[in-house]
């Protein structure tokens, strides 16, 4: 499900002497942050935005940043990796993880680096343009770089391979290495900017006050300029949700079942547990061998543990059941020929009457997926999911097709939901696998 992709280590720049006056300690920053925006049309662009100046409230906490602009609040969790976007209006949050922004950036600097590719290839208009300004806007890097400095009008200059990404002007407040450090992160996480560039600018150990950034975008570039006032150190230690609420009533079928699963989600009772023995044990002495094999599939993917072998009078009733050799020939099929025949399958196999028909949907859902036709296996998803909440693999399947569609938000939603409910199903490795790889490679963001 997920590949590798390499990763260029930034060393971070020290740099000696003073700046400003002695740096005071401090414990946390607070701020306000106005960004200016000018859009330009690019040669083969076309009626760009328009201008714009939005003003945002920042805090600096030791382990949590916090972002407000006119409607929303943005809080960063670094400690335990969480992100919760409060909407002002409704008094509610959605928790997300912080895993899902990494994990987007990744996916999505390998996808334009290859349309870039294939548009130099091609030699096709829109022409490309530097992979420096995706890195630029993304906050990652897929290269080596080479950082430049510059001076114009007392000003530094800052180039990545050639191309000024940073205006930054002298002068700001001195602050100590680990407030520096939430600066640039609290860039990195909000507004982007390049690593190389953000590196450079949390070694001075100063919040400036003002600078500007240059980006470019598909069909237009941007011009931000930030400034900085209010300064102080006033930022609680902590953030507080308590005067907020989980938001309850969202418009997308998906995120009501992951609203209700994160408020919801937990390991399987003891009565779970006998219930679905007991209905897998009447299901074989009733001689409904198909039900039977797809209760024992849904108890483990509820409860995380591996599928119960079988007795061998309940081996002789599965092997003579047309249905559940239908189904397992179904779900040991390769490539696309195969897929799509048992794809069909199953289909014919739901109009059965079982009493499993959500596990036959999820099968379903999984072969749309594999098959590429994930606009299609989300209803599934959501249909299984309406069926029995507290099916653990159908949020692990969800979330790998949600990955697919480039949806990491909903995707590690469904993912987290799922890991709440049955930690140890075997396939979320490949999820706790992936997110030690993001932590390993971008240190920079947790």
């Amino acid at each position: 499900m997920f590949k590798r992709s390499a990763f260029i280590s930034l060393p971070r720049l020290l740099l000696a002497g003073a700046l400003c006056a002695s740096a005071p300690a401090f414990a946390a920053l607070s701020f306000d942050l106005s960004v200016a925006t000018k859009y330009k049309v690019a040669s083969h662009g076309d009626n760009p935005p328009p201008d714009e100046v939005k003003q945002y409230k920042v805090l600096l906490g030791e382990r949590y940043l916090s972002v407000s602009s006119a409607g929303e609040t943005m809080i960063y969790d670094l400690a335990n990796r969480r992100r919760y976007q409060i909407d002002l209006a409704s008094g509610s949050y959605v928790d997300y993880s912080l895993f899902d922004g990494v994990g987007f950036r990744m996916q999505e600097l390998k996808n334009r680096a290859s349309m870039n590719k294939a548009l130099i290839m091609a030699n096709v208009e829109p022409p490309s343009f530097d992979p420096v300004f995706d890195e630029h806007n993304l906050s990652i890097t897929s290269a080596p770089r080479k950082l430049s400095e510059s001076t114009e009008a007392g000003a530094t200059v800052l180039a990545v391979d050639g191309n000024p990404l940073a205006h930054i002007p002298a002068g700001g407040t001195r602050v100590n290495a680990g407030d520096a450090a939430l600066f640039e992160r609290m860039m990195r996480y909000r507004f982007g900017g390049h690593p190389l560039v953000l590196a450079r600018l949390a070694s001075e150990k100063r919040v400036p006050a003002g600078f500007v950034m240059h980006h470019k975008q598909v069909g237009h570039s941007q011009t931000r300029t930030y400034t900085v006032s209010a300064l102080r150190q006033s930022a609680p230690a902590s953030y507080d949700l308590k005067p907020y609420k989980p938001r309850a009533a969202a418009a997308n079928e998906l995120d009501q079942l992951l609203d209700k699963a994160q408020a919801n989600a937990a390991p399987p009772t003891a009565a779970t547990r006998q219930a679905f023995e007991t209905g897998i044990a009447q299901a074989f002495a009733d001689k409904r061998a198909f039900d039977a094999m797809l209760g024992m599939s849904e108890l483990a993917f509820v409860s995380g543990d591996p599928m119960k072998m079988p007795t061998p009078e309940q081996k002789v009733l599965l092997n003579a059941d047309p249905q559940v050799r239908a189904f397992a020939a179904a779900i040991r099929s390769k490539g696309k020929a195969e897929m799509e025949a048992a794809l069909a399958t199953l289909q014919e196999l739901r109009k059965l009457n079982t009493h499993k028909q959500h596990m036959l949907a999820l099968f379903e859902a999984n072969w749309r997926a594999k098959l590429g036709d994930v606009r299609g296996a989300l209803p599934l998803y959501a249909s299984v999911l309406r069926a029995n909440p507290a099916l653990a693999g159908a949020y692990k399947d969800m979330g790998d097709a949600l990955f697919k569609s480039y949806d990491m938000a909903r995707a590690w939603r469904s993912w987290d939901a799922g890991r709440r409910m049955a930690p140890g199903l075997e396939q979320f490795k490949a999820v706790n696998q992936y997110e030690q790889l993001l932590l390993r490679e971008h240190p920079e963001f947790f």
